[in-house]
């Protein structure tokens, strides 16, 4: 078993969001302001969801099988964080909701599809976070926990 890692689909996409914003960093006029104001707010969360969200999800293949190996214990750090931090990243989606749709709304008035497009990318990308990603990564720490033999955490009780 190797180091816990963040799936490749996963990955992928952060990387293209965080490309499409810089890049809407760049325009001028209130759709830049827009955007420099939204990765101001992103950047910091998406470091941590880097850290602790999202490495526990490069477990469900292997648990799904069945599978198990000692090494796997390293998630639980990561999940014991995310547990802990969870209602503060759930409040920040709520700060990214907000400057995503007034991105969205200053790309609608310069007529910026590709703007636009990112903004309804992203507020669907944060909705599949707290509705799929954060919930199975906590699963993942769960399921490890339980293989291992050892009590499953307080919060999940």
């Amino acid at each position: 078993m190797g180091e816990i890692g963040i799936p490749q689909a996963m990955r992928v996409e952060h990387r293209e969001i965080h490309e499409r914003l810089v890049a809407a960093t760049r325009i001028s006029g209130p759709v830049g302001a827009a955007a420099r104001q939204l990765a101001t707010i992103l950047h910091p969360h998406f470091e941590r969801e880097e850290e602790i969200a999202l490495p526990p999800l490069g477990l469900l293949a292997p648990l799904s099988r069945g599978e198990y190996h000692p090494d796997m214990l390293q998630v639980l750090s990561m999940t014991d964080s995310l547990r802990a931090e969870l209602p503060r990243m759930l409040e920040e989606h709520k700060a990214v909701q907000a400057a995503t749709l007034h991105l969205q709304q200053a790309a609608d008035s310069a007529g910026n599809a590709e703007v636009a497009d990112l903004a309804q990318t992203l507020a669907l990308h944060a909705l599949s976070e707290e509705q799929l990603f954060y919930p199975a990564a906590l699963l993942a720490g769960e399921v490890v926990r339980m293989r291992a033999g050892l009590a499953t955490s307080a919060a999940s009780r």
